[in-house]
């Protein structure tokens, strides 16, 4: 048995994280939990929030919004709506984006059970950002844990 995992993290534009490592901590819907070697299978949802991934002394760590985690063996799939690292996170963005969902939460009996989740989820994602940004911009250089950063395919990139 390995004692390291194959953990990909996956957007809709592109592969953000491709590597071995030790763990990965994210945020199960129920809860968070940690993937290490040899865990059992397991295909969860996993909610908007913070991925740590660690390989000895060395951690990366993405904010995320909700997705789908599937464990398999030693690899370890995130397909999530969106995931970032320190350096692409632009921490005055993702302030005006919790401004806005807050806002629109404010009425929250106007609104119907499908929006409100939707600016609830886009409300977690963005504290996460700023989560995220303020634990590691001090802590290492912005690339770390971008050892195979793909950038987003173009539309006219795409092969039919």
């Amino acid at each position: 048995m390995s004692d390291k995992l194959d953990v990909r993290i996956i957007t809709p534009a592109r592969i953000v994280f491709k590597r071995e490592a030790e763990s990965v901590i994210l945020p199960g819907t129920a809860g968070e939990m940690e993937i290490l070697p040899g865990h059992v299978a397991i295909f969860s949802t996993i909610k908007a929030g913070q991925i740590t991934i660690r390989d000895g002394q060395k951690k990366a760590i993405f904010a995320c919004g909700a997705g789908l985690l599937e464990v398999s063996g030693n690899d370890v799939t995130l397909l999530v709506d969106s995931a970032e690292g320190t350096a692409e996170i632009d921490p005055e963005e993702a302030r005006k984006m919790i401004e806005e969902a807050e806002d629109k939460l404010k009425d929250i009996e106007s609104l119907d059970e499908e929006t409100r989740f939707a600016f609830e989820t886009r409300l977690a994602a963005a504290k996460a950002r700023i989560d995220v940004f303020e634990r590691t911009s001090n802590e290492s250089s912005p690339e770390e844990g971008f050892s195979t950063f793909v950038e987003p395919i173009k539309p006219e990139e795409k092969k039919e």
